[in-house]
Order: C-alpha cells, then sequence, then structure tokens
C-alpha cells in the first residue's frame, strides 16, 4: 500500500523517491518539493493530515513544513518528531489542486546513501472538513448560542439555545439564508414562533410546528438573532437549552414556495 489513503481523491506528483518498506513500515522519502494532486470536490475547507518525521537531511532535527500552491504559503507548520499533523486548506471552488510540500534548508547527505532525505512520509489523507448548519459558500459564523454540531440516528445539526445568533460578514449575492429547523424540548417539541432580529430590529418571522425549512433575508452584512418565542425549557438532567435544531446545511434545501413570514 503505497502513503495516499486509497479512494481519497489523490496521486503523488514529482518530487518523491520510490516506495520503501523496512520493518514492515511503508513511506516514501522526500528531498524537496514534494508535489500532492487533490481533487476538491466540494466548495468547502479541507485538511491534509500528514504521518512525517525529519531524516537525516535535516539532521534529524524539527523543522518548518510549508504547505504551498501556485508559489503561494497556504500553511505552515513545526515537525518535531515522528507526527501527524494536520493543515487546515481555505475552500475553493470545485477543482484539482496541486500542493507542494516545501522545507527551508536541509540538504545534508545521508550516510551510506547517494540520495538527499530531508523527511519521509508514511501516510498523506486529504479530509473534506464537515458541512456545518450554513452554506460553506456563504461568508458568516456562528455565534453565541449554539452547541456544537453532532450527529445522531445518521443527522447531522447543531441545537441552538436562547437568542443563536449568525454574523453574516457578505451574502455575496444570496438573498436569503434558509436554514432546516424542528422544533425542540426548549419549546416542549410543540410548534413555536421563530422571531428573527437583525441587530436587535426583528426583520421576519416565522411559525415552526415541524421540521421545514425557514427563509431568512439578507440585504448585506448583519448580526441576525434567532429567538424562539416561549423557549428556554430543560430537561431531565441535560442542562442544555435546546429550543430547536438547525439541520446540517444540504444544497438541496430549498426556500418554502410560499413562506409564511413577515418583513
Amino acid at each position: 500500500m503505497d502513503i495516499l489513503t486509497p479512494a481519497n481523491n489523490t496521486s503523488l506528483g514529482s518530487g518523491w523517491f520510490s516506495l520503501e518498506t523496512y520493518r514492515a513500515e511503508s513511506f516514501r522519502w522526500v528531498m524537496n518539493d514534494a508535489e500532492i494532486y487533490v481533487a476538491a470536490l466540494r466548495n468547502v475547507k479541507h485538511y491534509l493530515q500528514i504521518h512525517l518525521e525529519p531524516g537525516p537531511g535535516l539532521n534529524l532535527k524539527p523543522f518548518e513544513l510549508l504547505i504551498k500552491e501556485n508559489g503561494n504559503t497556504l500553511a505552515r507548520t513545526t515537525v518535531k518528531g515522528r507526527q501527524m499533523i494536520s493543515v487546515e486548506l481555505p475552500a475553493t471552488e470545485p477543482r484539482v489542486r496541486k500542493l507542494m510540500l516545501h522545507v527551508e534548508g536541509g540538504g545534508k547527505p545521508a550516510p551510506n546513501d547517494a540520495r538527499v532525505l530531508n523527511f519521509r512520509v508514511f501516510k498523506a489523507t486529504f479530509i473534506p472538513a464537515l458541512i456545518d448548519v450554513l452554506p460553506p459558500e456563504l461568508s458568516a459564523k456562528l455565534g453565541s448560542g449554539w452547541y456544537p454540531l453532532e450527529t445522531f440516528n445518521g443527522e447531522t445539526f447543531r441545537w441552538a439555545g436562547n437568542d443563536a445568533q449568525i454574523a453574516i460578514n457578505d451574502p455575496g449575492g444570496a438573498k436569503a439564508l434558509v436554514l432546516e429547523i424542528e422544533p425542540g424540548p426548549g419549546v416542549s417539541s410543540k410548534s413555536f414562533v421563530l422571531r428573527v432580529l437583525d441587530t436587535g430590529v426583528q426583520i421576519t418571522e416565522a411559525g415552526v410546528n415541524t421540521r421545514r425549512a425557514v427563509a431568512i433575508p439578507l440585504n448585506g452584512t448583519a448580526l441576525l438573532t434567532l429567538h424562539a418565542e416561549g423557549g428556554g425549557k430543560k430537561i431531565g438532567s441535560d442542562e442544555r437549552i435546546m429550543n430547536f435544531r438547525v439541520f446540517q446545511y444540504s444544497p438541496d434545501l430549498k426556500a418554502p414556495a410560499k413562506e409564511s413570514a413577515t418583513a
């Protein structure tokens, strides 16, 4: 087995020495500027995970590894010994990306080997980030009032407490933010009115009586607050207030044909 995770939309470019196996471990040595081609199929950030260690070209000492693309440094991290590193790569439109592993310095000849062996890689994996409840192409982030992303019964979602906030930095031409929402125990799992405020001023409201899509109008930057009317109840020994949950964003999610909301 080579160093790339099978069926991971990756392939090796130039800069790698041949695959070797020693003491039941497989790896590839690198002098410098080893290329990895990765197919980013979704416009979300990705993580490049690499299991590696310094080699004799670097005197087996810690070194700084740069991840480059088209001459630009996307990330840099210090490799102190044999370890697994995880580098976050920014989102991009779906395409094949050519990443380069670059080392500053190194170059010392290896004993009894004509090659320069700066570091070796045991495994490399390219992983797309788990899509959250917001569209990944939207320049926005969650604020206070949200609980961590979780998965249960095959569904991924976040619970929202009192006055969950969303900061819209740039709508990017989007006219509405569509969220898939379901009542939670904080409203006794019954119908409730969701009021949406922008910097304290209500801009829309919607009745949520079951799992449904809710469209929130966007008009430039905004600080949205999602308020569940009548929420705030707790259940059992769970200290969380779970007024409603918002499900993982899906590109198939569409605004309702006729939104029962007032602007």
